[in-house]
């Protein structure tokens, strides 16, 4: 039995050009699908990208502010809170000797150290006092200390002798002061030229 003409002959002609059609779709289409593929992952990559610059700008920018306010800051605290040595040494001993008084204490020889602070135009001058009295006039002192507007901080505190009956406190604090214009710092030492 003899298969009919369109069987034999178009029927393979026909799965061979479908099958070229079908091969011909696969080419143009397959690579179009890949780079497609890839421009979305790259999109993706970039958005991923873009997500982390503008994290790392608001970082920056939040870091930017701080330093504009640290240096307005600084500038306020050599303007307003510290004074020059040369004005506030000797009458921030003053205050430190009538903030010993006041509360009733007795204070013994003060003796004093100055030194400048590293990489800043400001001088510390260390004040230790002997101070005797009762535990609530030291108590007082020390309140005096920390309502003072003179920018003065206890480094150390000494205390002797019974809560009721009184006490020796040996006062270590600091006062700072800035030094004069156009005195420069030196970085890593510490000193004043």
């Amino acid at each position: 039995m003899k298969r009919p003409f369109w069987r034999r002959r178009l029927l393979p002609a026909f799965l061979v050009v479908l099958g070229g059609n079908v091969l011909a779709l696969a080419a143009w289409t397959g690579p179009r699908t890949l780079r497609l593929r890839n421009a979305t992952e790259r999109v993706e990559e970039a958005r991923a990208e873009v997500a982390r610059v503008r994290q790392e700008v608001t970082a920056l920018d939040e870091r930017a502010a701080a330093i504009v306010a640290n240096a307005a800051d600084l500038k306020r605290f050599y303007e307003s809170v510290i004074g020059p040595e040369s004005e506030e040494l000797v009458p921030a001993l003053r205050d430190i000797e009538r903030m010993a008084r006041a509360p009733g204490l007795q204070p013994g020889a003060r003796h004093f150290t100055r030194r400048t602070i590293m990489d800043a135009a400001v001088e510390r001058v260390e004040v230790t006092v002997p101070l005797e009295g009762s535990y609530h006039q030291l108590v007082g002192f020390l309140e005096e200390v920390e309502g003072s507007p003179r920018f003065l901080t206890i480094d150390a505190i000494g205390l002797s002798g019974e809560r009721d009956s009184g006490g020796q406190l040996l006062v270590q604090m600091s006062a700072y002061m800035g030094l004069p214009p156009g005195t420069s710092v030196r970085r890593g030492r510490g000193v004043a030229r």
